[in-house]
């Protein structure tokens, strides 16, 4: 049986909790400024080396040919520094510490060069594997016009207690602290009287809430607080009856958040009206108002304004209105009290998936009648025709499998394009190397590009990983690559390349050096069963659904994708793919 602990040791508890945590804090805060502080300091003394090469390289006039100058100012450097200068590619010029033979090779794998291309400056620690120095630098780079200038001390013993810190002021912060603690504790304890008295006044308060209680026992500085309580206590006892009526209908409607509830007298005078009511007339008036009054002066309120003055015995009424590209359910209750309230709720989203069902429906049915149509002719030609050469008859039936499987793709990509939009917490989510993933797809079956004499380059760096489902980001691609080896020619280079990322997203480009498309169907592409009737014709095969689930896929990963034509020639595919 475990003993509870009373709530005033609790709360003590907790403020000690929360009076650690916040001096771990302010500790961990002050230190890290500190060390902020003396790297700054630190690195005001390596800028300055630095400020002196570069002076000495300006003032002689230095090139490449002839930088071995700098080394005339070695004798006023530490003995142990180490200098370089590089080229904006990563290429030595010059170092003190290297000899000549071993400048061929770029240092732009190192994390200083890279910082300093890309801010102008760059820091690191670590080791030199270039040099007979068995132990850390400090290395210091800035982008100086066309060269770096890198600067490089031993991280010793002497540089890393500078960069330590000072345990006399961490001692005396601590110190500080705990005698705030102990100050504090000492309040703590002290008020505890006066939340006794609070205790015991609320305890005999409920028997007593319209007279006043004997506050003999209450601290003085709370008789204020404690005669303002029995005052509210009082006024809402008072006002309970005649707010009665009006808590109940705004208890039973306003928790619905997404839809607008407006409530009127029986002379239409506005009561009260929430916020989504004012944008949803808004919309529907198709002007800015902040006067609900002015939906019975509006003709697309003319069925509600007509209920309301011949409602008769009935009390509710629905309709459905369409204002500005928006679908809107109007519903009307009139109360008891000939009062009533006015709902509407956006039904956009839900008329538009009944529009996208039929609409696919139709188009699947659409679909699928050609290839089962051609599946049924072959077939009654083989059983009404059993002399056909077996030329024929092995022609036929050739005919009929391309049909067979141009429906068995249909089917596979409308179930993928269903599956995710109506149930995507059911894909598997897993890191995804999208070097290898491409490699696969190139290497497998799915890119026919032998038989094209298609070239693919692929510029993706190998440690691209994406957190997604891998069966759609293997889609996005090999629908593009089929996209472009079924319509862009043959002979095409199609060229796959990760362009850039930021700390949220990757961004890729997919191209081909093919036609094209007409500037008319690039916003349609994407929609499923879209036909080209030029240039990119679906008479080469395919579900007509590809893009479409490459959009899809696309969104998935919270991306966006757009194509636009080359300048060069050719389509290009722009899109975003989320890391995490």
């Amino acid at each position: 049986m475990t003993m509870k602990i009373k709530y005033k040791y609790r709360l003590y508890l907790y403020l000690c909790a929360s009076f650690i945590l916040l001096t771990t804090f302010i500790i961990t805060i002050v230190c890290s400024r500190e060390q902020k502080l003396k790297k700054e300091a630190f690195e005001l003394k390596l800028i300055a080396y630095i400020n002196i090469v570069d002076e000495y390289i300006s003032q002689n006039q230095l090139n490449t040919s002839n930088l071995e100058n700098v080394s005339s100012l070695l004798p006023f450097f530490p003995e142990d520094l180490r200098l370089s200068i590089l080229d904006g590619e990563g290429y030595i010029l010059f170092d003190n510490k290297l000899a000549p033979e071993e400048w061929i090779e770029s240092r732009m794998q190192n994390t200083e060069i890279k910082k300093a291309l890309r801010y102008g400056r760059g820091w690191n620690i670590r080791k030199s594997i270039d040099t007979s120095w068995d132990c850390d630098f400090i290395y210091y780079a800035v982008y100086e016009k066309i060269y770096i200038i890198r600067i490089g001390l031993p991280y010793l013993l002497e540089t890393e207690s500078f960069f330590k810190i000072n345990r006399t002021f961490l001692f005396f912060i601590i110190s500080v602290f705990l005698l705030l603690f102990v100050i504090i504790s000492a309040i703590y304890w002290t008020s505890r009287l006066s939340v006794k008295n609070i205790k015991q006044f609320v305890s005999t308060f409920p028997n007593n809430r319209k007279s006043e209680v004997d506050i003999s026992f209450i601290d003085e500085e709370l008789t204020e607080i404690q005669s303002m309580m029995i005052n509210l206590c009082n006024q809402m006892e008072e006002s309970k009856k005649d707010i009665s009526l009006e808590r109940e209908k705004l208890l039973e409607h306003f928790h619905f958040a997404e839809e607008g509830i407006s409530f009127f007298t029986p002379t239409f005078e506005n009561i009260y009206t929430n916020a989504n009511f004012i944008q949803y007339l808004n919309i529907l008036l198709n002007e800015p108002t902040f006067d609900v009054s002015n939906l019975f002066k509006s003709p697309v309120f003319n069925e509600v304004v007509h209920f309301l003055e011949n409602s008769g015995n009935e009390n509710s009424f629905s309709s459905k209105l369409f204002a500005n590209g928006k679908h809107f359910f109007v519903h009307v209750i009139i109360f008891d009290d000939k009062s009533f309230e006015v709902i509407i709720r956006d039904i956009s989203k839900s008329e538009k998936n009944n529009f996208d069902r039929t609409e696919m429906t139709n188009n699947i049915a659409h679909e699928l009648k050609t290839p089962v149509t051609s599946v049924r002719g072959y077939l009654e030609t083989l059983i009404e025709h059993k002399n056909l050469s077996p030329e024929k008859r092995d022609d036929f039936m050739q005919r009929a499998y391309t049909q067979i499987i141009r429906l068995s793709e249909i089917i596979q990509d409308v179930i993928l394009l269903s599956k995710t939009k109506d149930a995507p917490q059911f894909f598997k989510m897993e890191d995804v190397n999208i070097y290898d993933m491409l490699h696969e797809i190139i290497d497998g079956e799915d890119l026919e590009m032998l038989k094209n004499n298609c070239i693919i380059n692929i510029k993706v760096p190998k440690d691209v990983i994406i957190r997604g489902n891998r069966t759609l980001l293997y889609s996005i691609f090999r629908n593009l690559g089929n996209n472009a080896l079924k319509y862009a020619g043959d002979n095409t280079t199609i060229t796959i390349h990760n362009y850039m990322e930021d700390s949220n997203f990757y961004y890729f480009s997919f191209a081909d050096n093919g036609k094209g498309v007409d500037e008319k169907h690039l916003d349609h592409i994407f929609e499923r069963f879209y036909r080209i009737t030029e240039g990119r014709t679906r008479d080469k095969g395919g579900s007509g659904l590809g893009l479409a689930i490459v959009k899809d896929a696309v969104a998935f990963h919270h991306g966006e994708i757009h194509a636009k034509n080359r300048a060069g020639g050719g389509l290009e595919f722009l899109f975003t793919l989320r890391k995490k």
